[in-house]
């Protein structure tokens, strides 16, 4: 059975803070919100179905990059072929971080929306997720009012 959901993407820490508050905003407006997850922590949000996907970096290690980038995409474009072939995803929601950047191409090829946050703690300078979700989001936010001179034509909505 093909049920209409959204997908969410989120990391660890300050990124899953600010998925759960924001699907505790969307579950009082819409309480029958439906969604599924991918995310490099276990699900805690009640979601359909969870995907665990690693990082594709790490901070502290540059050099593991070529070989985690490579492996993170792979891993996550079979979540979404899955997620694709059990649920009719109406489009993606992501705090970040980076792991959300591949999924968000694919579905926003196939014509879904792309919605993303770029995290609370950034004032002055993007993320390197935030930069590339610029170009690929149909809508992005940030949190702080004075992101909106780095992203022109990002929406500003206060902070989750």
């Amino acid at each position: 059975m093909h049920e209409k959901v959204i997908l969410v993407i989120y990391g660890r820490g300050g990124h899953k803070e600010q998925m759960r508050r924001l699907l505790n905003e969307l579950k009082k407006k819409s309480p029958n919100l439906q969604f599924v997850s991918i995310a490099d922590v276990d699900d805690q949000f009640g979601s359909l179905l969870h995907y665990k996907c690693p990082e594709p970096r790490d901070k502290f290690n540059v050099w593991s990059a070529p070989f985690k980038i490579p492996y993170s995409a792979f891993i996550s474009l079979i979540q979404c072929i899955r997620l694709v072939a059990k649920y009719k995803i109406t489009g993606i929601v992501s705090t970040g971080p980076g792991m959300a950047v591949l999924p968000s191409v694919l579905f926003r090829l196939l014509g879904k929306q792309v919605v993303y946050i770029e995290s609370w703690s950034r004032f002055y300078s993007a993320s390197l997720t935030g930069r590339f979700m610029y170009y690929v989001s149909t809508v992005f936010y940030v949190q702080n009012e004075s992101m909106k001179k780095l992203f022109s034509r990002a929406k500003y909505r206060g902070r989750l």
